[in-house]
C-alpha cells in the first residue's frame, strides 16, 4: 500500500498579512511525481514553501511529513528534502566551484563553512557523473552556463539521496535547447526512489516521469488528479483561464493553439 509522503489539511497560510492559500487540502504518495501548475501569482511559491517548512498554516491547518503529524524540527525535514531554485545560483561566493556547490547539500548550506572530507568530495563527484556534468566538478561554478549551473544544482538536491525533490521552476531563464537537456538529465531520475515536485507554468516541461498534476487558482486547489486527465485541452483551459488546444506527442504535452476569453466573459 503506497506510504504518504506530504500531506496537507485545511491549510489557511498568510504572507506578510496577506491572505494567500486557502483551505488548501493535497496528499502525495511515494508512488507518485507531481507538476505543480498555476498562472504568475497563482500561489505556487506559497504552496513549494509550505511543503519545505518555510511557512505553517494557521487557524488549525496541518502539514504532515513523511507519514508523521505534528510541529518537527525543520533540520530533520529538511535532511530529507532537495531543492532546485535558480534564486541559489545568485547566492555563492564568487570563487566556489562546482563540485563544491554540489558537496554543499550535504550541510543543507549555500557555501561550505569547513572541510570537506574525502567521502563527501567522493559523494559529491559520484552524483555529477550520475548526472553528467562530472567534467563540471574542478569549474569555477559562476563562470558556468546558465543551464551548466542548473543542472550542479540538481546534483547539490540530490547529494543527500532524499526522499523528496522540489524543483521550483527550475527552467527558468533557460533557453528551449539548454532546457531540453536540463529535462533530460531530470529524466535519469525515473528508476530512482527520489520522488518529485515539479513547479511551473509551462506545460511542456511536464515529462513523462510525472505521474500527477496540481492546479493552483487564486490560492486555492483548483483541480488536481492523474496526468492523462489533468493535461486534456478542457481541463488546462478550465485552469488557466483560456482556451487552448493541447496535443501529445513522444510522452510530453503541448499547447498547440491558445485563445483568451473575450472581454466581458
Amino acid at each position: 500500500m503506497p506510504k504518504t509522503l506530504i500531506e496537507i489539511t485545511n491549510a489557511q497560510v498568510c504572507v506578510n498579512g496577506t491572505h494567500v492559500l486557502h483551505d488548501f487540502n493535497w496528499t502525495m504518495h511515494d508512488s507518485q511525481n507531481w507538476a505543480i501548475v498555476g498562472n504568475n501569482g497563482a500561489g505556487k511559491t506559497t504552496f513549494m514553501k509550505l511543503i519545505f517548512g518555510e511557512l505553517i498554516p494557521m487557524h488549525g491547518g496541518e502539514v504532515s511529513w513523511f507519514g508523521v503529524r505534528g510541529l518537527r524540527p525543520l533540520a530533520e525535514i529538511r535532511e530529507q528534502i532537495g531543492f532546485v531554485s535558480a534564486e541559489f545560483q545568485e547566492r555563492y561566493e564568487p570563487n566556489i566551484l562546482s563540485w563544491q556547490v554540489v558537496a554543499s547539500g550535504l550541510f543543507q548550506s549555500i557555501g561550505l563553512y569547513g572541510p570537506v572530507g574525502a567521502e563527501q568530495k567522493t559523494e559529491a563527484l559520484q552524483w555529477m557523473d550520475f548526472l553528467g556534468i562530472a567534467h563540471l566538478s574542478g569549474n569555477n561554478f559562476h563562470q558556468l552556463s546558465y543551464g551548466e549551473a542548473r543542472r550542479v544544482l540538481l546534483a547539490r538536491a540530490l547529494v543527500n539521496q532524499p526522499r523528496l525533490l522540489i524543483l521550483d521552476e527550475p527552467c527558468s531563464g533557460l533557453d528551449i535547447p539548454t532546457r531540453e537537456l536540463f529535462l533530460d538529465t531530470l529524466s535519469r531520475l525515473s528508476r530512482s526512489e527520489t520522488r518529485i515536485v515539479y513547479v511551473t507554468h509551462h506545460i511542456d516541461e511536464i515529462m513523462p516521469l510525472i505521474s500527477h498534476v496540481l492546479y493552483i487558482k487564486d490560492g486555492k486547489v483548483f483541480l488536481q488528479g492523474e496526468k492523462e486527465s489533468m493535461l486534456e485541452s478542457e481541463s488546462i483551459s478550465r485552469a488557466l483561464g483560456c482556451q487552448v488546444t493541447v496535443q501529445k506527442n513522444s510522452g510530453r504535452f503541448w499547447i498547440t493553439d491558445s485563445q483568451r476569453p473575450a472581454k466581458g466573459h
